[in-house]
């Protein structure tokens, strides 16, 4: 195998909102042990935005939200209610040619955001009380592509 560097390079990346809580204490916890839950069903919000300045077509930045609200309408409630926020600012490299480097830059660069957000709701719940909980994986696509809802 080999490696070389990304064409796309995560410069700086800033928490900008960590919020969890537990949803609610229950006595008969199986339901909500967290290492075992599954996210289908789940309202899964993910939000991202994408900003560059204008004749720059190298810096790039990207912000990224993930949160289930566990609101009182949810069809299924997740062990905690989190939100967490994060932004990275990226460097795509001037050698690089594609059709559309933003969609090229939201994608990988929404990928790798989730990522830490993924790590971050992995280990501020690792000592909480329904346990471990790990985002699903996600596939991020193009804004032109019709995305589907967990």
């Amino acid at each position: 195998m080999s490696i070389q560097l990304s064409p796309l390079q995560l410069m700086q990346m800033t928490f900008t909102k960590t919020q969890v809580e537990v949803f609610e204490t229950v006595e008969d916890a199986g339901e909500f042990w967290a290492p075992q839950f599954d996210f289908e069903g789940v309202n899964l919000l993910v939000e991202n935005t994408i900003g560059q300045q204008e004749n720059n077509t190298t810096d790039f930045m990207v912000a990224l939200r993930v949160a289930v609200l566990n609101e009182a309408d949810a069809v299924k409630k997740a062990p905690y209610t989190f939100d967490i926020a994060v932004q990275g600012v990226f460097k795509l490299a001037e050698s690089f040619t594609c059709e559309d480097r933003r969609d090229l830059v939201r994608v990988n660069g929404s990928a790798m955001l989730y990522g830490a957000i993924r790590d971050m709701l992995q280990q501020i719940t690792a000592r909480s009380m329904y346990g471990t909980l790990l985002l699903p994986t996600l596939h991020f696509l193009p804004e032109s592509t019709d995305s589907k809802k967990l």
